[in-house]
């Protein structure tokens, strides 16, 4: 399957969050509000080099800009599938606004991926981003992050990422087509 090209404008990286044992005690930003979770902090490095827009899909807050201010929960969302599917399906449009995105680069880490791409898919096809993902908890894949976004500037296919991923069964791609 052709993926891309995009402009690299258009695209935008996301995290997921991490439960209580990865936060911190106090308030905090929400890109350094998780510091036992690895991912997001990968992630917020590579969009610094990368120069492109980040932002953290929490399950209490819903989807967040890396400088809000964030405090400790415990929220999982296979016990609190309903309430999170509220605020995502607020927040995920809030911060998405109008045609600037057309590709969310999204990277789960320790998180339960597949239900948080069941939540969220909904509403990202509404509006009309579609979502990649890769990766494995502990980090798999995660320094692929660089490689990925260039390939899919230039346009590439579902092959040509698996190609270099040591876990290729977890990517997933999902077009914006409604």
């Amino acid at each position: 399957m052709q993926i891309g090209p995009y402009n690299s404008r258009e695209m935008v990286l996301c995290s997921a969050d991490a439960g209580p044992s990865s936060q911190r005690k106090n308030p905090d930003q929400a890109q350094y509000f998780f510091p036992g979770a690895k991912w997001v902090g990968a992630l917020r490095n590579a969009s610094e080099r990368l120069r492109c827009d980040f932002v953290i899909l929490t399950t209490q807050y819903g989807l967040v800009e890396p400088h809000q201010i964030i405090s400790p929960y415990d929220m999982h969302i296979n016990q609190h599938r309903q309430a999170v599917t509220e605020k995502w399906h607020a927040s995920i449009p809030a911060l998405m606004i109008g045609p600037k995105y057309s590709l969310m680069i999204f990277y789960a880490g320790g998180c339960p991926r597949d239900e948080m791409i069941e939540v969220m898919l909904p509403t990202l096809k509404q509006q009309r981003i579609a979502l990649l993902t890769f990766g494995r908890p502990n980090m798999f894949d995660v320094d692929k992050v660089d490689t990925i976004w260039d390939m899919l500037i230039k346009g590439t296919t579902d092959n040509a990422i698996k190609s270099i991923l040591k876990i290729s069964k977890r990517f997933e791609y999902y077009p914006c087509q409604i």
